[in-house]
């Protein structure tokens, strides 16, 4: 029997898999059914301190198999009907919520209002891929000032992952200055920015235009990301601990991420519908462990550093 059991920024969680929010968390009831599947944590899906109506559709397009292509506007109906709706205390596993702002002083209203209800961690959206389309400046976390500033904001209530994108040049410096601010672990990534037309329509498939990919495509730009953030972050002095996103859909593939020095992994699009999926994926990387002869986690973290130069 190998043991699974890891700790994330204070929280020790029964596996490292967990659900990444926007995905399958719309309801207390569909986040009960995945810690029963075996979810090692849950993130839910993105919280605003006011209601957001989200998009105009088409939201989702599936624009080959099993890849996904999405711009929903962060829709929520803002942090007071959140805490009505969501216990932060009495999930059977963590709750971690997910969180989104348009200033460091909103990411700091909605960590004092997240921890006052209960939470013990939350995640910090820098990196919505899908603004409006007519937006053209840059993203919090393409920012590194910016994105420390938001961290620091929310870091200041309870402990926080700042979760980055991959749409920069150096990953690794956001994810430092994240860390210098007081991040307790660093999520990367999200969905990858990305458009695709329709051409019966000549026009493109989302009624926001541009949206975010998702699906086993973003797997290997997911553990580039992850191999650099880890390295970047060690090379700083920083024991900040790195969750991997993108692309996961099988144990095999969270063991990937593990590999490359992340401390857990989050999965979304493989999920498909099967919140039971999620303790799949997590009992397929117990096999995987005992296949390799791994007693525990610590003992292949991080293995594929040793290949780079």
């Amino acid at each position: 029997m190998v043991e699974m059991r890891v700790e994330l920024a204070g929280l020790e969680l029964a596996n490292p898999v967990l659900l990444a929010s926007g995905i399958l968390d719309s309801t207390p009831g569909i986040l009960a059914r995945m810690a029963d599947a075996g979810a090692g944590a849950l993130v839910t899906k993105s919280i605003s301190l006011k209601p957001r109506p989200g998009y105009a559709g088409p939201t989702v397009a599936e624009v080959a198999p099993g890849t996904w292509l999405n711009a929903m506007g962060l829709p929520n109906p803002g942090l007071a009907e959140f805490l009505e709706e969501f216990d932060l205390r009495g999930s059977k596993v963590p709750v971690i919520p997910n969180l989104v702002a348009d200033t460091p002083a909103e990411f700091g209203e909605l960590a004092a209002g997240i921890a006052r209800a209960g939470a013990k961690l939350a995640e910090i959206n820098l990196s919505c891929p899908h603004p409006q389309a007519a937006y053209t400046g840059l993203l919090t976390a393409q920012d590194p000032d910016a994105a420390a500033a938001a961290t620091a904001a929310a870091a200041a209530h309870l402990p926080v992952i700042a979760k980055l994108s991959p749409n920069v040049s150096d990953i690794g410096a956001v994810a430092v200055a994240c860390a210098e601010a007081g991040a307790a672990a660093i999520s990367a990534i999200n969905t990858m920015p990305a458009l695709d037309i329709d051409t019966e329509l000549e026009a493109p498939v989302l009624g926001n235009a541009f949206g975010g990919l998702s699906g086993p495509a973003l797997l290997p730009i997911g553990l580039r990301c992850v191999l650099r953030t880890v390295r970047a972050l060690r090379d700083g002095g920083h024991a900040t601990p790195v969750v991997g996103i993108g692309g996961i859909t099988s144990g095999g593939d969270a063991a990937k991420y593990l590999l490359c020095g992340a401390q857990a992994v989050q999965v979304g699009t493989a999920l498909g519908g099967n919140p039971e999926r999620l303790g799949e994926i997590a009992a397929e990387l117990g096999d995987w462990m005992e296949r390799k002869g791994y007693a525990n986690l610590d003992a292949f973290r991080g293995n594929a550093l040793e290949w780079l130069p």
